[in-house]
């Protein structure tokens, strides 16, 4: 009985040890690039931004994102981290500022508390996901220029889809939330609403596709998976 139990026991932290592994997920396998393309509303290419994957430890990845213009110049970039336990995928809400706001900061220095936003393995339609929020503050060499504060809410698993790009098909969650971005000068900002729609793959452990419409439900722009290098 005592060998049967213990066999138990290691199988049951040998299967746990395995759900907690980030290289479970291919977006988070040490060197893994994920390309997306930045569109306008139109579908016209604003540029590409690439996620590449650094793994620190089995449950943490270090991400660095890179932002490119349709004309393959560099723009700026950041880094941030994904997290992988047994229950859920928790990405850095830093990776959720849109490119296009970091753009004119980027020779500057930008830091902020980690802050996660949670996205559990058993996603299922109709399901309410937790909100997030997360600020981040701008200096150029030690003088704080700037501050930028995302609020993420009002988080619901819409439906399950199958989401298809030039970089495969992909089983998908489409999740919609509400985001509220205040860009900060001097102690005074305004904030800008947005409502974003994005195609959640478990088996990515990113994003396939996204899309951002303004408070009136326009259409602005949208990413999308291109390639997996």
């Amino acid at each position: 009985m005592k060998k049967i139990i213990t066999l138990l026991i290691l199988l049951g932290g040998s299967l746990f040890a395995s759900a907690q592994n980030c290289n479970q997920f291919i977006g988070t396998v040490n060197g893994k690039k994920l390309i997306y393309l930045n569109q306008d509303a139109k579908g016209n290419s604003q540029g590409k931004l690439i996620y590449t994957a650094t793994k620190k430890d089995a449950n943490t990845v270090s991400v660095h994102s890179e932002v490119f213009d349709k004309n393959e110049k560099s723009i700026g970039g950041g880094d941030s981290e994904m997290i992988c336990n047994g229950d859920a995928i928790k990405i850095d809400m830093k990776a959720f500022v849109p490119a296009s706001s970091m753009k004119q900061f980027s020779n500057m220095q930008m830091t902020g508390d980690a802050k996660y936003l949670a996205y559990p393995l058993n996603l299922s339609a109709g399901q309410k996901l937790d909100d997030g929020a997360v600020t981040i503050d701008i200096s150029n060499n030690g003088q704080s220029m700037s501050q930028i504060q995302m609020d993420i809410t009002n988080r619901l698993v819409d439906k399950a889809e199958t989401v298809s790009t030039n970089a495969g098909s992909f089983d998908c969650y489409r999740i919609t939330y509400d985001a509220t971005m205040k860009m900060k000068m001097m102690g005074i900002g305004i904030p800008v609403r947005m409502k974003v729609a994005e195609w959640f793959a478990p088996k990515l452990g990113r994003l396939v596709k996204s899309e951002t419409y303004n408070k009136n439900s326009k259409l602005m722009g949208s990413m999308v998976l291109d390639a997996i290098n």
